[in-house]
Parts: C-alpha cells; sequence; structure tokens
C-alpha cells in the first residue's frame, strides 16, 4: 500500500487541484490519496473563501481519499511554520509514503539543493542575509537576493527565477521540515500547469485560486468560474451561495478587526509574532481613520512590511494567537491531533491504519474528543475560536452561531 500525502488550502478547489491529485497519485505510484487543508483561515492571513466541510468534501469527490484539517496555528503562518505543522502530522501517521507537491519549477533535486543549503545556513550565508535585512526589505526578498549572492552570478538569475514563485519555496519548506525530523517520507515536486499562483485573471480551464477568488468577488459565480473548477465543485459552491453562505473575505472582519486595534495598546500587540519595529504604533494610528481592512492594509503597508505579513498579523489578533503559543506549537516534540474533514471508503480503511500506528490522537466526532495533554487541548481549541469567528462574518444570523465543529460531522463520500 503506497499513500501520498498532499498538503492543501483548496481556496477553492479548482481543476489544477483535481489535476494535481491524478499527477501526484501517477508521479509516486500511490494507492491512496491523503490531503491535510487550511481551516477557516489559510495561510495568506484570510478567511478560507468557503467553508471548510465544503472545501473537503470537493476533494474527496474529486480523487482525495481522506482530508484533514491542518490546525490554524500552522495554516495562518510564514511557509515555514506552515510546512513544518503540515509535516509534522503526516510523518505522524506513519503510513505516508511521499509527499508530493506541485511547484512552478518541478524539478524535486533543484529543490532539495536549495532546501538542504538553508537548513544548514553557513556562516557566509547568515552575514549575507543580515546585510540584506538591514536594507528594509522582506524576509523572503532578504533570502532570496542572500542565497543568490552566496551561489554566484552563474546561479543567480536561476535562484532569483526559483524563489519568485511562492510553490517552489512552499517546496524547499517541505523538504526542509523532513530533513529537520528525519522523516522517510520521500518529497516528490510535479510540474505547476498553466497559471501561476498569483495570476490575477482566469484566460483558460486552469486558473489560480486568487484569480477565481478575485472573479467570484467581482461577479459571482461567473461562467468563468464554472470553467475552472470542477461540475461537482460548482454545485457545491451553489448550494452554499443559495444557503446564504456567501464567500468570505478579510474585508467582511473590518468592524472586529478594527475594534481589537482600537481597543488595544501598543505593549499589548507587542504580544503578536510579527509585530516589531514601530509597526504597533502605525497599526494604531491608522485604525483610528482607516474603516475597513483593505484601507488599513494598504495605509500598513511598506517596503518590508508586506500586504501578506500584515494579513497574518491582522489574523493572529482576530483569534489571539500570541507569540508564546507559536513559540511552543512550532517545536518539533509538540504534539498535534489528526482532525478528519472528509473521506471515502478507501479513507476509512486509512484512518484505521492511522489509529493504529500514530501517537496523535484521531478526531471524528468533535464532542466526544478528550485529551489531557494541554498542548494538544490549546491547539485544537484554537481550531474551535477560528470556526467561532469565521462564521460571524455570515450575514444571516443562523449561520452566525458558535459551536459549528460540534455539530458538524465528517463528509462521507459514497461515489
Amino acid at each position: 500500500m503506497k499513500v501520498v500525502g498532499i498538503i492543501s488550502e483548496y481556496n477553492p478547489f479548482h481543476n489544477g487541484h483535481k489535476y494535481h491529485i491524478q499527477a501526484a497519485k501517477e508521479a509516486c505510484g500511490a494507492d491512496y490519496t491523503v490531503c491535510i487543508m487550511s481551516g477557516s483561515f489559510v495561510q495568506r492571513g484570510e478567511p478560507a473563501i468557503f467553508d471548510k466541510w465544503s472545501r473537503a468534501q470537493t476533494a474527496v469527490m474529486n480523487g482525495a481519499d481522506l482530508v484533514m484539517e491542518l490546525p490554524v496555528v500552522y495554516a495562518c503562518q510564514p511557509a515555514e511554520i506552515f510546512a513544518l505543522g503540515a509535516v509534522k502530522i503526516f510523518d505522524s501517521m506513519g503510513i505516508i509514503d511521499y509527499i508530493c507537491f506541485g511547484s512552478e519549477l518541478g524539478d524535486t533535486d533543484t529543490l532539495h539543493q536549495l532546501a538542504k543549503l538553508l537548513n544548514n545556513e553557513p556562516d557566509a550565508f547568515k552575514q549575507l542575509l543580515r546585510t540584506q535585512l538591514t536594507q528594509g526589505i522582506s524576509y523572503p526578498k532578504a533570502v532570496s537576493k542572500a542565497l543568490s549572492s552566496y551561489l554566484g552570478e552563474e546561479e543567480q538569475a536561476h535562484t532569483d527565477d526559483i524563489l519568485r514563485n511562492p510553490n517552489n519555496v512552499l517546496g524547499i519548506e517541505y523538504i526542509k521540515a523532513l530533513m529537520t525530523m528525519n522523516s522517510t517520507i520521500e518529497p516528490v515536486a510535479v510540474k505547476r500547469i498553466a497559471s501561476g499562483y498569483s495570476d490575477t485573471g482566469i484566460t483558460s480551464d486552469i486558473a489560480s485560486a486568487t484569480a477565481i477568488r478575485l472573479e467570484i468577488s467581482a461577479n459571482g459565480i461567473s461562467e468563468k468560474v464554472r470553467q475552472s473548477i470542477p461540475e461537482n465543485s460548482v454545485g457545491i459552491i451553489e448550494a452554499s451561495v443559495a444557503s446564504n453562505r456567501h464567500p468570505l473575505y478579510l474585508n467582511d472582519f473590518s468592524d472586529i478587526l478594527l475594534y481589537r486595534l482600537r481597543l488595544i495598546d501598543e505593549a499589548e500587540l507587542r504580544k503578536y509574532i510579527n509585530v516589531r519595529e514601530g509597526i504597533e504604533n502605525r497599526l494604531k494610528k491608522h485604525a483610528q481613520t482607516c474603516t475597513s481592512s483593505e484601507e488599513l492594509i494598504e495605509a500598513v503597508k511598506t517596503k518590508r512590511y508586506t500586504r501578506t505579513y500584515i494579513q497574518r498579523l491582522l489574523c493572529h489578533l482576530l483569534l489571539d494567537i500570541q507569540k508564546s503559543d507559536i513559540a511552543l506549537f512550532k517545536e518539533i516534540n509538540c504534539p498535534a491531533y489528526i482532525r478528519v474533514l472528509a473521506f471515502n471508503e478507501n479513507g476509512t480503511k486509512l484512518i484505521k491504519e492511522i489509529k493504529k500506528c500514530s501517537p496523535y490522537p484521531v478526531i471524528s466526532k468533535v464532542a466526544d474528543f478528550r485529551c489531557p495533554d494541554e498542548r494538544i487541548k490549546r491547539m485544537f481549541d484554537y481550531d474551535i475560536l477560528s470556526t467561532d469567528i469565521y462564521n460571524l462574518a455570515y450575514r444571516t444570523p443562523e449561520f452566525k452561531k458558535g459551536s459549528e465543529d460540534y455539530l458538524t460531522s465528517p463528509y462521507y463520500y459514497r461515489g
């Protein structure tokens, strides 16, 4: 039995994701596919456009055998922590043979070489990185420039091109995490087809999730959206919208975020991981005059503090995830759990095997979950809270209620 793991967000699930599931099984010779997926909030520091259960449902209807939730304390983080959390959970399961990821490069060996360098960080590279950071640029750009300088002119253009693409960066972080954990899981890169991660327009039936979200925001479930996602996914999205579970964006949380920023003082703000070097003063200042999250982000961002950086900061503030929490949860030895969101018949077999092999608790029914480990309990409480806060952005009173995690069972696909 060969099992491939896929780290995902499916925000929303589209034709490129369906292709990737098929390509991953073929590239790895796998019999089963297990996905770990961000829940209510995603890696860029935004709410998922649709709820986690409907997104997990589309995945099992399009080739995945089992979909699990990536805890929000890992999901809404920079690439390094996002990757570490997902890889740690996959490694704990005891059944995963491969992690397959899409990348613009599609060359596992090259990504592996870069991961090895970044994992060891020679002194000369560290000095180059420190020099770049003093120039006031963002950390990812500083790493890219330092790496290019370290490798020399011949490799510079190639390295710049690799690190300019976020899926390559995530792939490198997955490999780094596997190295750090001495995992036996094998990383496999498959080349992404057509649209890139950040493309903003839909020009074919393979479009980026960013482009699809923008199109939904502007024109609803348009013909362009329909051509970009599997037909069965269209039905799930339309059913969500018809029931008034409309698409959610960060701007839908503007009032809550502005309330938090106007209430909290600078010293309290510094308890959050991305707050440093005076950005707390910019946040407090602009929270007084801005009227939306989007307006606030535009006012606060700088060359060094990018949109995504600020979005993650706001997401941590929204969910009250503080530096001390992240310091605890990113420890390799900090345990986690395996939260089931959706599965098919093959998935039931996989769940049985995971329960035999994994030291982590497997959660199918939240109401029945009990755990004496305070670290796991705290991590899980954040997932419950993230769903409860996510639901506050719905306009229909019925969907604003809390405790949805306790009331919603994993989706079983019998197709």
